[in-house]
């Protein structure tokens, strides 16, 4: 019987820093592809499980990033949201956590809070990790103790001895539940970026309650952390990409000093959720799917168009005339209103159709409760 030799650490892999130059040039061409989906339009999009969307772009660059980075490293492992676990992240001495699309929801609503991230991992610790967003030109990157870089600028994350009044990403309600401070809010799809908005000092903290995954924070992470950041679950622990599960319990992303308020803050009510017989009813907030609900939650998407005074931005020549061309159960219904109507105004490049995802309007935190 033959035993199948695994590779050496020492044989195949190369310093830090030439993996980061692999994977920055390999994202930075994979944003062209979301781009390019993006400018046109018209990405197939389908749910995967638990309302979770993906579209033909996500496809089309994870396809592109395993062809490149796979051929260029051939002994590393191999880790993505779009393909299917192998587990040879466990087996190799390094491998590559991939999210082709961070933020795929925002890329369906026309948003630029979305961006691809790869990292490279060994020893289940990120050691390059390249997040680059394709609308804004935003190319971040850092490899394990040569700290990180927006577009070749040196990131500093701020940090704050108090909560209050800080620039938080994540979504002003939950904040609110819990009694926290007032906070400046800003609402970001892709965890990743997120976590690079702190690390460039563009916001100074973020705080997501629900579960994230490998992906989602491989490349991020040690941006955030290059910088200067502190980066850990809920519980205060730090991120390992090399455990039995893929998923880990929310994120605390922040400079020292405002971390340590931020998990202090966090830690009674991860006790109380703990010790909840009711956690769906009780706690809601933490992250519920479609799965969790005991009761069918209905959906809710608008289909509205007008014409804008700025074809890429949102602000309309007249309200007044804005086309509501109607409310649907499925967002498979609404986008192909949605396309009917686009089609109709095809002659009109200031004419623009959108689908509203009213229900995360009405009930963001996804538990059936407004307000």
């Amino acid at each position: 019987m033959k035993v199948l030799q695994l590779p050496e650490a020492n044989e195949i892999c190369v310093p830090f820093a030439e993996d980061l130059a692999l994977i920055a040039k390999a994202v930075r061409e994979a944003g062209a592809i979301a781009k390019s989906a993006f400018d046109d339009n018209d990405s197939k999009v389908w749910d995967k499980s638990n309302n979770s969307p993906v579209t033909d772009a996500d496809i089309a660059v994870n396809d592109y990033l395993a062809k490149v980075l796979r051929k260029a490293r051939p002994g590393y492992g191999w880790l993505s949201e779009e393909t299917k676990d192998d587990h040879s992240r466990h087996a190799c001495p390094r491998s590559f956590v991939v999210d082709p699309i961070d933020g795929t929801r925002a890329f369906i609503d026309r948003t630029p809070n979305f961006a691809v991230s790869v990292a490279i991992i060994e020893e289940g610790k990120s050691i390059a990790g390249a997040l680059f967003n394709p609308l804004t030109d935003e190319m971040f990157e850092a490899f394990l103790g040569g700290g990180a870089k927006l577009n070749g600028k040196t990131l500093r994350a701020p940090d704050s001895n108090q909560i209050e009044g800080i620039r938080m990403v994540g979504y002003p309600r939950k904040f609110r539940r819990l009694g926290w401070p007032d906070m400046t809010c800003r609402v970001s799809n892709s965890m990743a970026y997120r976590m690079a908005l702190v690390a460039s000092n563009q916001a100074d903290a973020t705080v997501a309650f629900t579960p994230k995954s490998d992906w989602d924070l491989a490349a991020a992470q040690l941006i955030a952390t290059e910088a200067g950041a502190i980066v850990t679950n809920l519980y205060g622990k730090d991120p390992s990409y090399d455990g039995p599960t893929t998923s880990g319990l929310g994120v605390i992303c922040a400079g020292p000093k405002l971390h340590a308020l931020l998990l202090a803050r966090v830690s009674p009510v991860i006790a109380q959720f703990e010790k909840s017989p009711d956690k769906i009813k009780n706690f809601g907030f933490m992250g519920t799917t479609m799965s969790d609900r005991t009761e069918e939650i209905q959906l809710l998407h608008l289909v509205i168009g007008g014409e804008l005074i700025d074809p890429n931005k949102t602000a309309f020549k007249n309200l007044k005339e804005v086309d509501f061309v109607g409310a649907y159960a499925s967002y498979e219904e609404a986008r192909k209103a949605w396309k009917a109507a686009a089609q109709r105004t095809v002659d009109n490049a200031h004419m623009r159709y959108f689908v509203l995802h009213a229900h995360e309007l009405i009930d963001p935190d996804k538990d059936g409760v407004i307000g």
